[in-house]
């Protein structure tokens, strides 16, 4: 269903009463699903608007109707002729063309797709159309000519408004290729010319370069990045915290890595009350919860068990963990629900 845009205006004197009718009625005739006649009434509607803004929104409103009526010929016409203009639609005409083409000829669409990204690159589409680039050229040639045309295109074009996506787009390639120590610099590179708190992709970054590491064998590494990332949360509490949904997630990995790979029970169990203590929005809480009172069960810590279990059920009694009270203290009170066959 169409919003109709660009109309804001239609009860303003300059605006001609004729191409408000007429753009009213072409909406209504796709909201019936009379998508030839709706196009056929934009196009009226194009020429009777006295704006350049008004007549390329109808004429787009047109194209998507005519792609809704079958007529991809026509469609394809008025977005090539929209996106070699200067046009508040030129952008999303020249990606619609690319995903339109692309529907029955791949390679042309993909061909368009680029051309698009590259006179577009501060459009809000340029980041996942490149993206759907790069992912045809890996269907196509294979992962490492897919990191190549990243690398090629990050050179193009890394003064754009895209230089953090591709920068990002590109660490993350080069890591699923399995270079992971190229793929931890870009990783990080990434991290460094694009800081908290405005880099986007800041926290991805930091998160991508420690699982490198932790790949690499190097827990401890991984552990400084994740508190490299944390840092930047705590010194924002002040003014109100930046809750991005890494947090939560790399303070609970910290605690893993100490559990699995470094072997820091203790510290572990710390860490894990952290989350349940630090970050009260986070779907992780019963999670760390659980984990906190299985370390302690199993260091033999029965009071620490039990405090983590009364925690849980008492906070948190819509957890999933709370039928494993009993599993994990002797006197924590029964619940109705099992305990999760995992959990046990």
């Amino acid at each position: 269903m169409f919003i109709v845009l660009g109309l804001a205006g239609a009860c303003a004197p300059h605006v001609d009463p004729r191409f408000a009718r007429e753009a009213e009625a072409a909406s209504a005739l796709y909201v019936s699903g009379r998508y030839r006649d709706a196009a056929d009434r934009w196009l009226v509607a194009a020429r009777r608007a006295s704006s350049p803004v008004d007549r390329d929104e109808a004429r787009y409103r047109a194209a998507l109707s005519f792609v809704h009526a079958g007529d991809t010929a026509r469609a394809d016409a008025l977005l090539a002729e929209l996106g070699a203009g200067r046009g508040e639609r030129a952008a999303r005409a020249s990606f619609d063309r690319a995903r339109l083409t692309a529907r029955s000829d791949p390679e042309r669409g993909d061909t368009l797709r680029l051309a698009a990204v590259r006179k577009h690159p501060s459009s809000g589409l340029a980041a996942e159309a490149a993206r759907e680039h790069l992912a045809f050229v890996e269907e196509r040639q294979g992962a490492g000519p897919a990191v190549a045309a990243c690398r090629a295109l990050h050179a193009e074009l890394g003064t754009t408004e895209l230089a953090e996506a591709l920068s990002y787009e590109c660490a993350r390639r080069t890591e699923a290729a399995g270079d992971l120590p190229r793929a931890r610099d870009a990783y990080l590179a990434t991290a460094a010319q694009h800081p908290y708190p405005e880099g986007a992709y800041w926290d991805d970054a930091l998160t991508g370069a420690a699982r490198c590491e932790e790949r690499l064998g190097r827990p401890a590494r991984a552990v400084e990045l994740l508190e490299r990332l944390l840092a930047e949360r705590e010194r924002s509490v002040a003014v109100g915290s930046y809750e991005r949904s890494r947090y939560a997630q790399a303070r609970f990995h910290i605690a893993e890595l100490y559990r699995d790979a470094l072997g820091d029970p203790a510290r572990a169990r710390r860490e894990f009350r952290r989350v349940f203590d630090e970050h009260q929005t986070s779907l992780l809480r019963d999670d760390a919860l659980f984990n906190e009172a299985s370390l302690a069960q199993r260091e033999g810590d029965a009071k620490a068990a039990c405090e983590a279990v009364r925690l849980l059920q008492h906070d948190l009694p819509d957890s999933r963990y709370v039928g494993c009270g009993p599993l994990l203290c002797a006197t924590a009170a029964a619940a109705a629900r099992p305990c999760p066959r995992a959990a046990r």
